[in-house]
């Protein structure tokens, strides 16, 4: 048995997919990276509004990856039998479903934003400037649920240099509308963070027209047309719901997990909160990778699985393993040095300071494990058709470990700073150790197409 397969076409598909999708969450960072630098020279209240207002969108757009990424897993395995018809099938399900949460997402960051933002943080001015915030972007739900799954649902026939496409324009636009709207450059009025959120607003329409263009008059290999759109084939719902409820639900409840671990930090103070705000950065940006192997593993191993080859999925999810193991060390070095130069950048208090290179001395040893976490449960285990597994692992570590014991670390045992966040970040460490005992056992492998 080989921990390498010697497989070259295994390789060149790994770096196709993957080196693309690594530049697009490394422009997605760069978005990030300016989105919160430029904010934070505003002040930490700014800072911690933006931040704790971006949850809300957050959960949203992991709504999206949810729904894509259910969907993923059969269209990965029918472009491995080569069947365009059942893909454009599931993809019209996948966006009506969408469709719904869009509406919802939408209709309540224009109508409650105060109600959702005093969930983060008691802080009535972060409150406030949060809501205007939110009340700016809600009607982009629609067009960010477009861009995110068509580009998903694109990655598992292998199409991915359209996404670099548009996130790198979404980049150049917004950075440029940031520093003219913020600051009131070019004669602009300054709206500070209200010009932040405006010029997200833009950005979001360019990329949006960019996918449906791209859909609908460029895209060659899977053709979906408007047309396509129209019907849903009713036997295909009780395949595709099965398969992508599991991976929606897990999506979901990380999503939700991520915001019950803002509010527990929002609870402890604004230096928490700017800090926290910095340390997601840096993890976006070590994560790059990571989250490219992963979006290849998943697409790797469904497009192996439909072609019924069982004994070469399980080869190159050995492959990907020791890969994951690697990229993780890497993860792990590159975040602990370059933890001085990121801090340096924001204008925070020295006290927010320190606790962000804490955090960051932290998160270097949990970047490792959640390399591991990533690769197998979304990348591997999900593309096998296995997200009840990964769904179940989730809650379990997530809800019923790391939660509950980093609520206690802070309000009842009153730890320091650095073991509360270590203790709310334990479950990656746990949901590695469980990935690779299931990979082991073999029993993963799953054909979840009609």
């Amino acid at each position: 048995m080989r921990l390498l397969t010697r497989d070259r076409s295994f390789y060149n598909v790994l770096l196709a997919i993957s080196v693309p999708i690594t530049l697009q969450n490394l422009i997605t960072f760069g978005v990030s990276m300016m989105d919160t630098v430029m904010i934070g020279l505003l002040g930490q209240a700014p800072l911690s509004a933006g931040s704790l207002a971006n949850q809300f969108f957050f959960v949203f757009m992991i709504f999206t990856f949810g729904i894509a990424g259910g969907a993923n897993v059969m269209i990965a395995q029918y472009w491995g039998r080569g069947d365009t018809e059942m893909i454009r099938k599931t993809m019209s399900i996948m966006y009506r479903t969408m469709l719904v949460g869009a509406v919802l997402f939408t209709l309540a960051g224009l109508f409650f934003p105060r109600q959702i933002m005093s969930i983060f943080t008691p802080d009535q001015e972060v409150i406030e400037l949060g809501a205007s915030y939110m009340r700016i972007l809600a009607p982009t739900c629609l067009l960010t649920g477009i861009t995110n799954t068509t580009l998903q649902s694109f990655r598992a026939v292998g199409t991915v240099k359209i996404s670099v496409a548009v996130n790198g324009t979404a980049l150049v636009i917004n950075t440029f509308l940031n520093w003219v709207l913020i600051f009131g450059n070019l004669g602009a009025p300054r709206l500070e963070i209200v010009g932040a959120a405006i010029a997200t607003f833009i950005s979001r329409i360019v990329e949006c027209t960019i996918v449906l263009v791209y859909t609908l008059r460029l895209e060659k290999k899977v053709k979906l047309r408007l047309k396509d759109l129209k019907h849903v084939e009713k036997s295909m719902l009780s395949d595709y719901f099965p398969v992508a409820l599991p991976v929606l639900c897990n999506e979901m409840l990380w999503s939700l997990s991520s915001s019950v671990i803002s509010v527990i930090i929002g609870r402890l103070g604004t230096d928490f909160v700017a800090a926290n705000s910095i340390c997601s950065v840096v993890f976006q940006l070590v994560s790059v990778v990571t989250f490219g192997v992963s979006a290849a593993a998943a697409t790797i191993t469904g497009n192996t699985i439909g072609t019924g080859d069982y004994e070469r999925t399980r080869e190159r999810a050995r492959t990907l393993m020791v890969l994951s193991v690697l990229i993780g060390f890497c993860s792990c070095a590159v975040m602990y040095f370059v933890r001085p130069l990121v801090i340096s950048f924001y204008n925070v208090p020295e006290a927010t300071k320190l606790i962000a290179d804490q955090l960051l001395t932290v998160g270097s040893v949990i970047v490792f494990f959640q390399t591991i976490a990533s690769v197998s449960l979304m990348g591997i285990l999900r593309g096998g058709g296995d997200g009840h597994f990964v769904l179940v692992v989730d809650v379990v570590f997530m809800w019923i470990t790391a939660i509950p014991i980093g609520a206690l670390a802070a309000f009842l045992w009153k730890l320091p700073i650095p073991i509360v966040y270590a203790f709310l970040k334990s479950d990656e460490v746990l949901k590695s150790l469980t990935a690779v005992i299931r990979l082991k056992k073999g029993t993963w492998i799953r054909d979840v197409t009609q």
